[in-house]
């Protein structure tokens, strides 16, 4: 999604980082509101980043063990667009007068509805993890390799001198 206003801004031939820093405006005041990557950049990408992990990692605990296609999808994009309602049309609006009045709305609606789309990938992901099975207490960590046979064991030649390693043994 921030790739997607990155790449709209800067195909208007505007600063790519433009909307970073009108989210940074948030907590820096009107003078964060410039062209360029500048260091309340920083506070605009990361306050977006840890917004939205948190919203996918919130449908996908919502969505759990559900198989993709087309419904997922939908559902996914009807969340971006919810979180897009919700974040800019009424958190930041509340907090920062300023976001609603420079925002550009369809770029940002256009990158809620690919962020939704892509919340919607998460199954195949989920299938690619690998169980971890944990031993329980009847059940062996790894399999235990049969007993060696009498036959196989080395034969002790009669020189040697008994270890006082050995059960009843000691030093001579």
């Amino acid at each position: 999604m921030i790739g997607w206003w990155l790449l709209g801004e800067a195909l208007e031939r505007r600063s790519p980082w433009i909307i970073p820093n009108l989210l940074a405006t948030t907590l820096y005041g009107e003078r964060a509101y410039r062209p360029g990557f500048i260091v309340p950049t920083w506070a605009g990408l990361a306050g977006t980043f840890a917004v939205y992990c948190a919203a996918g990692i919130l449908f996908a605990v919502v969505g759990r063990e559900r198989k993709g296609g087309w419904v997922l999808v939908l559902a996914g994009m009807a969340a971006g667009l919810a979180l897009d309602w919700f974040c800019f049309r009424i958190v930041l609006n509340g907090l920062n007068p300023l976001v609603r009045i420079y925002s550009p709305d369809r770029l940002i609606t256009t990158s809620h509805l690919l962020y939704g789309a892509a919340l919607a990938s998460y199954p195949r992901f989920y299938r690619q993890l690998d169980p971890i099975v944990e031993p329980t207490v009847y059940q062996a960590a790894s399999p235990v390799p049969p007993p060696i046979p009498d036959s196989a064991a080395p034969e002790r030649r009669s020189e040697e001198l008994p270890s006082d390693q050995e059960i009843g043994g000691g030093i001579p």
